[in-house]
């Protein structure tokens, strides 16, 4: 397995990195449609399908240009955010639509700003692999 280094992975907003982003996580659900019956004599029977699946964005950082807290605050700002890609360090990029659904600012009395937040997926990913 190919080592990595995960400063080379980006998020980015309109094309342009998310300012002061330390720690990026990445995660896919897919939601099973569980078809037991009785005639399965207790034995769990799933689908291949998914009954929804989704992809979840983690990251916190420094705290540096404050685009997250703004749109996090601002009761009149649409939290669905259209122009997001996560950029992996081997080249895949997976872009879509995603709506900011948690922002959380810390402000310790000697220590810099942090702040954390997580997007989720709204519709359609679109996954492209590296380019050879």
């Amino acid at each position: 397995m190919a080592k990595s280094i995960g400063r080379a992975t980006v998020i980015k907003k309109n094309a342009v990195a998310i300012a002061g982003v330390r720690t990026k996580t990445i995660a896919w659900g897919g939601e099973s449609i569980d078809v037991t019956s009785n005639e399965d004599a207790g034995v769990r029977l799933l689908l291949s399908e998914s009954a929804q699946e989704q992809i979840d964005i983690s990251f916190d950082g420094i705290e540096s240009d404050y685009v997250l807290r703004d749109i996090a605050l601002d009761t009149a700002s649409d939290k669905m955010l259209t122009d997001i890609t996560y950029e992996l360090d081997d080249g895949t990029v997976i872009s879509g639509s995603f709506r900011l659904s948690s922002y959380e600012m810390g402000s310790p009395y000697n220590e810099d700003t942090t702040f954390s937040a997580t997007l989720e997926s709204s519709g359609a990913w679109t996954v492209t692999p590296p380019t050879p």
